[in-house]
């Protein structure tokens, strides 16, 4: 567990999140909107859009099972959007929602008196 982590990518995202870094700084627009947009949702719409995206891959060959995943992917589907592109395991996207607070763009003092811009800064509470 270190201090501050810096992330570019979402491979780097997921090991500073499977490793339970306490301050992580995203470094990536695209990236940081949409972590943004994951913890921004209200719990109710988190659940439905993890329930949508689980019903419509566990049912993609019954048209049947289809209805429930499009309803479900059309009221989130910005955050079914969000979801998909970050492309992290059910776990880690309940951890970032759950674990980590976020501040949009700032700069961050580090331990050598230097700072570093951020796109996002995600908190571990």
């Amino acid at each position: 567990m270190s201090d501050v982590t810096i992330v570019h990518t979402k491979s780097e995202l997921e090991k500073a999140i499977e490793h339970c870094d306490k301050t992580v700084l995203i470094r990536s627009r695209a990236l940081a909107a949409d972590v943004k947009t994951i913890k921004s949702a209200s719990s109710g719409a988190f659940a439905l859009a993890i329930g949508s995206v689980g019903v419509f891959a566990t049912n993609f060959w019954n048209p049947l099972g289809w209805g429930s995943g499009i309803i479900g992917t059309l009221s989130t589907g910005t955050l079914i959007t969000a979801i998909v592109a970050i492309g992290l395991s059910t776990t880690l996207i309940f951890a970032v929602y759950n674990d980590y607070s976020i501040k949009g763009r700032s700069s961050i003092k580090l331990a050598g008196g230097n700072s570093i811009d951020a796109d996002l800064v995600m908190e571990r509470d």
